[in-house]
């Protein structure tokens, strides 16, 4: 069991995303960009990458900028305390209609607002169609005796 940050520990979106196990909120895409722009800068890659094919094609100020972007705002707060997309389908129907999950939605079976997250979307509509009838708490506890 990895590390879970005290500020999403609990937290499951409404889509049924358990922030301690998605990387944006415990934190692991943040911290691999930080590594990475340290790596980069430890073995100086800018300064032989030129060698390499394509290398000389690479924007390393502009990757830098992106990886410091990326390690600073990549840290959500889950969807409970405002974080993950603000324009989130999801989230947004969710807190409309007063569902702390989607499995309370009798239109969950046809809601087409999980196609944004492609494949992963479908699974997780399937899952919260599973759960029906269970609170958050007893998702979260079945869970962690599943771990």
């Amino acid at each position: 069991m990895h590390w879970v940050p005290m500020h999403i520990k609990g937290q499951m979106g409404p889509c049924g995303i358990i922030c301690a196990d998605c990387d944006l909120g415990n934190g692991m895409v943040a911290e691999t960009a930080k590594r990475l722009k340290g790596y980069l800068t430890l073995y100086g890659v800018e300064e032989w990458a030129r060698l390499l094919p394509g290398g000389d094609e690479i924007d390393f100020k502009a990757l830098n900028k992106a990886l410091s972007w990326l390690a600073e705002y990549m840290g959500c707060q889950g969807c409970e305390r405002g974080g993950g997309p603000p324009d989130c389908p999801i989230r947004l129907c969710a807190r409309e209609h007063g569902y702390e999950l989607c499995s309370k939605c009798p239109e969950l079976e046809g809601c087409t607002k999980f196609n944004w997250l492609g494949e992963y979307g479908v699974q997780l509509r399937g899952k919260l169609l599973e759960a029906r009838g269970k609170s958050k708490e007893e998702l979260l506890r079945g869970l962690q005796g599943e771990r």
